[in-house]
């Protein structure tokens, strides 16, 4: 059943106390949210104090992982966004996740506060669509959202260095990490440290979304994918 009014809500679950806290601070004044270190807590309070429109949670936690999380949150509400946590060793675990459609998105614990920022709201924008709800749009009164955040712009993410701009133009005219090796004279696991630095600078899961932002942002040109 669709909510008349615009759903803000965002529930975070980690077991890192210090985490939780640390994303308290940042979503302070933007957001309304909910905190649990306890995934089985978090059932509790998605379907007792819900609907959120978003679950931020951490990969690994005792007795339920984020994935399994997911799916049981799933089951009460079809249209919430889940967004995986993850260190920067499991990227490859949350990438797959992504793939098989089992999470929305995912944050590294290292990701840019602005950057959060700006995946919840376009968390909250999805749920609300899906749900038949009032569409969230820059200025809109009934946003709960303290500021209205801006498009994506350069100014929101942090600047890439001279070799991951390399690495980056090369990723666009389909390069393996094979050829980006060879051709930058640097080796195949530099090659891989300088994708993963690209996917967290720029909030994406995959090469393919590397080069479709980079492009919206003016990084590199549409003729390099051609």
């Amino acid at each position: 059943m669709a909510h008349s009014a615009v759903i803000t809500r965002i529930l975070i679950v980690d077991d890192d106390e210090k985490f939780l806290a640390s994303m308290r601070r940042i979503m302070q004044g933007y957001f309304e949210i909910v905190t649990t270190k306890d995934p089985i807590q978090a059932l509790k309070l998605f379907e007792y104090q819900g609907p959120f429109a978003a679950v931020i949670s951490d990969y690994r936690m005792p007795l339920m992982n984020g994935i399994e999380l997911f799916a049981r949150l799933l089951a009460l509400d079809t249209n919430v966004q889940r967004i995986m946590l993850t260190g920067h060793a499991e990227l490859q675990m949350a990438i797959d996740a992504v793939n098989h459609g089992k999470i929305n998105a995912f944050l590294t614990k290292r990701t840019p506060t602005v950057s959060i920022r700006s995946v919840i709201v376009e968390a909250i924008r999805a749920y609300n669509r899906d749900a038949g709800n009032v569409l969230l749009s820059k200025g809109n009164p009934e946003s709960h959202i303290r500021t209205a955040l801006p498009e994506a712009t350069l100014e929101n993410y942090d600047p890439l260095t001279v070799k991951e701009k390399e690495v980056l133009a090369l990723l666009a005219r389909g390069c393996s990490n094979g050829e980006i090796s060879a051709k930058l004279n640097i080796t195949v696991g530099t090659v891989k440290s300088h994708v993963s630095n690209l996917f967290g600078k720029l909030d994406v899961n995959s090469r393919s979304k590397v080069i479709a932002k980079s492009i919206t942002l003016g990084l590199i040109k549409n003729e390099f994918t051609e």
